[in-house]
């Protein structure tokens, strides 16, 4: 996969954990991050860690998504707007796959250093 485009003051980023036998919303713990809120180094460190998910990441509807039976999965949906319009990436990470800073990110809301 390729590396995600450059985020911008009006990117928005939700993170959430889904998946299991059954949904229960307060362990999904959906985190949403508005670029505009956190710094410009908090911002490279974000991109920095999606980036280096990537390789884990499956595509929504491909037969190997993760979300079967009791495999719980991180879901991390990127709006980009523009003046151009606006397009949306979703990545969905197995949690077994998931890089420990990511599911930091989703534990605290913040980008560690």
């Amino acid at each position: 996969m390729r590396p995600l485009p450059s985020f911008s003051q009006i990117t928005v980023i939700e993170l959430a954990r889904e998946g299991g036998f059954a949904f229960i919303p307060k362990l999904a713990g959906l985190r949403r991050i508005v670029v505009a809120d956190i710094s410009p180094d908090e911002c490279q460190r974000l991109e920095q860690l999606l980036n280096q998910s990537l390789p884990y990441a499956r595509e929504e509807g491909q037969p190997d998504s993760p979300g079967r039976g009791d495999q719980r999965y991180f879901r991390v949906q990127i709006d980009y707007y523009g003046q151009e319009g606006s397009s949306q990436i979703v990545l969905l990470i197995p949690e077994s796959e998931a890089p420990q800073a990511l599911v930091d990110l989703w534990q605290t809301g913040q980008v560690d250093k």
